[in-house]
């Protein structure tokens, strides 16, 4: 399953465990209680924590692993695995979404799948791919979540020139 074949890349991500977002829960957090404004856009930390609530519904995961932000071209990603023992249940499936759908998340779409179950779902300018299945690393749950903003500046793209000139002989 691609969706499941993501979860090789996160093997060697070294891409940190559930702790990893701890400080920027915190910080956002601290400066909520500030007054300080935060944003109307949906933060990466705020994402994850979503993943999380998700991952714990499950009932069945080893270990929440997000792979390491600097990866990604955009720093408006979050790419998380929950490795199961077994090939995650419908039931169990369908709490992560319950709990995804709790949290503000849309229920776009059930994307049909012969070897495992793929939701799309959408929330503030965010689109979450969320797959379940096996794959030769083992089974699990994917979460690949990408948004427009997420309260940190995007890269900006070089200046783009037009073709070099010939140069003119003397």
């Amino acid at each position: 399953m691609t969706a499941i074949a993501v979860m090789t890349a996160l093997t060697g991500c070294g891409g940190g465990g559930d702790g990893v977002g701890a400080a920027d829960e915190r910080a956002t957090a601290t400066a909520r209680a500030a007054g300080k404004p935060t944003g109307d856009e949906v933060t990466v930390t705020a994402v994850r924590s979503d993943v999380r609530a998700a991952a714990a519904a499950a009932e069945m995961g080893r270990r929440l692993i997000f792979a390491d932000r600097d990866a990604f071209q955009t720093p408006c990603r979050v790419l998380g695995v929950l490795r199961t023992e077994d090939v995650p249940k419908r039931g169990a499936v369908d709490s992560v979404t319950a709990v995804l759908k709790a949290r503000g998340w849309g229920h776009m779409q059930e994307v049909p799948s012969e070897d495992g179950q793929v939701w799309l779902l959408e929330k503030s300018g965010w689109r979450m791919f969320v797959g379940a299945g096996k794959a030769p690393e083992g089974a699990g749950i994917l979460f690949d979540a990408s948004g427009k903003a997420c309260g940190v500046p995007m890269p900006s793209r070089p200046a783009v020139s037009g073709p070099a000139e010939r140069p003119v002989l003397p």
